[in-house]
């Protein structure tokens, strides 16, 4: 049976490749044909859910009159069959078991881990095996991305190794240790050398563990879970957060309840801003993380200072942060945010460079109904933020309360560059699903490198997310990814590459030339999304 599944997927995926390559309209019939006939063969070789949605279809287009679709119409209208397909033939090829099936819905949830060595088929084997056990990983043989990545996606484990060409790991861990001991991100060394000294210098510069290769890899594992654990159980008890010594947002949720349960007794308002650090990642590119760490504790200070006394400023995540404002309306909220505002604009911070001076935008709220949860009073603020930032930056906007929540509006571009026309619709979709309610992305599609290049659409001062395919004609995607890597503003572009499973030569080369992450197909579109929303939050 399986057989027959796999040659009716692949005709399927023929003939959709076909009509994406028509110039002009598809006919009715045709596509009513199609579907007739798949629903047939599909129900009886076993895909019942597939001959479903085909019957379904044809419900639809037998309840309106015959049109000539054009391609923007009919690939919506096929667009969960797609969907379906695509799902289909993964299963095809992966052979997924139940514990793989059941990982989809938690994708999001995973714990991050970050691994920096130069062995790339160790790096590679690594990575399958821990996401295969429901981690999240980052890998890069760069330790310049390995700090980044470290400072920009707060990974909850790191593992690196000693010896690494570019820059020692034991240099990596100096530059890291402050960090690495103020917010107990646990570390694992993992060397050929395991002599003693080595072993102590790695413990004093913060190694929670030591490991030689070649590793057992369960052992590797179980350790990791142990870090983990610690780190989860002490992040509940420990409410500070230790860089900037203000509340972490694991107190928020119990404050906010107590905060909001004072004001219904006493008939007072209660208002909540959200504030983000204007143009912050700018700073650690120029002037190098310490500085970027000496803005973030210097602000939290400076916010501390100027609140009003039964304020509560929270750090919400990297230069985020959320402060309860009890006893104060919306009104009187955005008039104590832009004095805050003012004065910080007014401070200087120095560097190596020279000092320079920096700015904040916010978004206000009032609390004014019980029955919304805190969730609800986040993303409204948020998206106020959000509006702050679309509107030039530097300024403090007050929520519009509606029925809905306003979209917030995100200047991200995104790319797909796959030859496959199936697989860039399944990718679009995939992008705009995952980014719906919570970034306005700009989404083109390329068929080739060549079109990408020839494109002035990549060329403005917006972030991109590129998501590439490894094999193509005319210009592979390591081609593409090189030329990537020689723009001058190539740190405007994240990279995540898809590759085959047989294709590991080309992962190495794609983490040699930079690649942020790579997928191997089929993948699940689950995956995808999460691995985007934890690769976009470090680039807006």
């Amino acid at each position: 049976m399986m057989k027959y599944r796999d040659a009716l997927l692949t005709h399927i995926h023929k003939q959709l490749e076909a009509w994406f390559d028509l110039r002009g309209p598809l006919p009715h019939d045709e596509l009513y044909r199609f579907l007739h006939s798949l629903k047939g063969t599909s129900g009886t070789i076993g895909l019942t859910d597939l001959s479903n949605l085909s019957q379904s279809l044809l419900d639809q287009l037998e309840a309106m009159p015959p049109k000539d679709w054009q391609p923007a119409d009919w690939r919506e209208f096929l667009l969960e069959f797609i969907a379906l397909c695509y799902e289909h033939r993964s299963e095809q090829e992966l052979l997924l078991d139940d514990a793989e099936q059941a990982r989809e819905n938690s994708y999001e949830n995973q714990p991050l881990v970050l691994i920096l060595d130069d062995d790339v088929t160790l790096l590679m084997y690594v990575k399958e095996y821990l996401e295969k056990r429901n981690w999240s990983v980052i890998a890069t043989v760069h330790p310049h991305k390995a700090l980044d990545y470290f400072h920009d996606m707060n990974p909850d484990c790191l593992i690196l190794d000693l010896n690494i060409p570019e820059t020692g790991g034991f240099q990596v861990m100096q530059t890291l240790s402050e960090k690495i001991k103020k917010q107990y991100v646990p570390t694992t060394v993992i060397s050929v050398d395991c002599a003693r000294e080595t072993r102590l210098r790695a413990y004093r510069l913060g190694a929670d563990d030591v490991m030689c290769k070649p590793l057992d890899m369960e052992e590797l594992a179980v350790r990791l879970e142990r870090q983990l654990y610690r780190k989860r159980w002490m992040n509940r008890i420990l409410f500070l957060d230790e860089l900037t010594g203000a509340y972490n947002r694991n107190s928020l949720l119990d404050t906010y309840q107590r905060l909001f349960g004072d004001a219904q007794r006493a008939d007072s308002p209660l208002s909540l801003a959200f504030l983000d650090i204007d143009h912050f990642k700018k700073v650690n590119d120029t002037y190098g993380h310490l500085v970027g760490d000496d803005v973030l504790s210097r602000f939290a200070s400076f916010l501390q200072s100027s609140a009003a006394k039964n304020d509560i400023l929270f750090r919400y995540g990297g230069e985020e942060f959320i402060l309860l404002m009890p006893q104060t309306t919306v009104k009187e909220a955005k008039h104590r945010m832009q004095q805050m505002l003012d004065a910080f604009c007014a401070l200087t911070f120095d560097s190596a460079n020279g000092p320079f001076s920096l700015s904040f935008s916010a978004g206000v709220v009032q609390i004014t109904d019980a029955e919304k949860p805190l969730p609800y009073w986040l993303e409204v603020a948020d998206n106020s933020l959000y509006r702050a930032k679309n509107s030039g930056r530097c300024r403090i906007e007050e929520a519009v309360l509606s029925e809905t929540v306003d979209s917030p509006q995100i200047k991200l571009k995104v790319a797909i560059i796959d030859d496959d026309a199936m697989i860039r619709t399944m990718l679009a979709e995939s992008v705009k699903t995952g980014f719906d309610g919570w970034i306005h992305a700009d989404i083109h599609e390329f068929r080739d490198g060549e079109a990408f290049f020839q494109s002035d659409w990549h060329r403005g001062p917006e972030p991109y997310l590129v998501i590439l395919d490894g094999i193509m004609p005319i210009m592979d995607g390591l081609e593409v990814l090189q030329r990537i890597r020689a723009l001058p503003n190539t740190k405007r572009y994240t990279v995540i590459m898809l590759t085959g499973r047989t294709e590991e030569h080309d992962i190495v080369r794609a983490l040699q030339l930079g690649a942020d992450d790579y997928m191997t197909k089929p993948f699940s579109t689950k995956e995808l999304e999460a691995r985007i929303k934890r690769l976009v939050k470090r680039m807006v």
